[in-house]
């Protein structure tokens, strides 16, 4: 088979077991009950399954798609991407990667890029398209300034003072081809919590706004930019998590690049 082979969990699990006896517990790992930061997990010593091998394999694809259901393990994932990707934690790779399966076989592309990390699942809706956009903008703003704050040393922070996310976006990657700065991989969680909402509660018409091929919203908008972004290279990869596929699906054109790899085997 190409590339990394996939370790088996249970094989892993038992190892791991076999690795505490051995030792004679002197490193008790503990549950991680609702942690989902990977640096948390390796700092304070929680045990966790190996799936690093996983990054290598997502490297195939420039715009991957990951559809689960909740509790899956997916904010763990991005919390891994982030941590491996992230070019001011190269200090920090050994430490967090250096018994893991990537931490043996690293790619070219780790610790290379600005980790932008959104989760839309703290976006709320309302009764109104303008209620919705304000809830993504205030959500995605805070995302943006953390973002900005970290990495300071890179990018000013002058773009925050625009009005709409895309155009924040769009100015971030201005400066990224302007002053050949690190690209940056774009990580979106829960992608389709909210759209998934006016769904279920069958407010179709907003969802109508949201995803109109013949009109443009905020949520089209912003995929736009991204998809330029990386046609540009000032985006190396774009990952994004969710529930189902009919939101992507609905962008169409806005951002017709996505690859949904939920299921392929491997």
């Amino acid at each position: 088979m190409d590339g990394p082979q996939i370790c088996n969990p249970r094989a892993v699990q038992l190892q791991s077991i076999q690795d505490i006896v051995v030792t004679g517990m002197k490193k008790r790992l503990k549950i991680p009950y609702a942690v989902a930061n990977f640096e948390e997990i390796r700092r304070e010593n929680y045990y966790f399954v190996d799936k690093t091998a996983y990054i290598e394999l997502l490297e195939q694809y420039k715009t991957p798609v990951f559809l689960r259901p909740r509790r899956f393990g997916k904010t763990l994932l991005c919390s891994t991407l982030e941590c491996y990707y992230d070019v001011k934690r190269e200090d920090k790779f050994d430490a967090l990667f250096g018994d893991t399966w990537i931490g043996q076989h690293p790619t070219e592309e780790k610790n290379s890029c600005m980790v932008l990390r959104f989760n839309f699942s703290e976006v709320s809706v309302g009764d109104s398209i303008k209620v919705i956009e304000r809830s993504f903008n205030n959500v995605c703003r805070a995302d943006l300034q953390s973002f900005s704050y970290y990495y300071r040393d890179y990018v000013d922070g002058s773009y925050l003072e625009k009005e709409s996310i895309a155009d924040i976006l769009q100015a971030i990657l201005k400066q990224v081809s302007n002053h050949d700065l690190p690209p940056l991989y774009i990580i979106i969680d829960e992608y389709d919590n909210f759209t998934n909402q006016l769904i279920q509660s069958h407010r179709d018409g907003l969802y109508q706004n949201l995803t109109n091929p013949n009109q443009d919203s905020f949520l089209k908008s912003f995929f736009k930019v991204i998809k330029a972004g990386l046609e540009s290279n000032a985006v190396r990869r774009c990952y994004i998590t969710g529930v189902l596929p009919i939101t992507i699906d609905d962008l169409t054109s806005g951002f017709n690049i996505a690859d949904i790899i939920t299921l392929k085997k491997r």
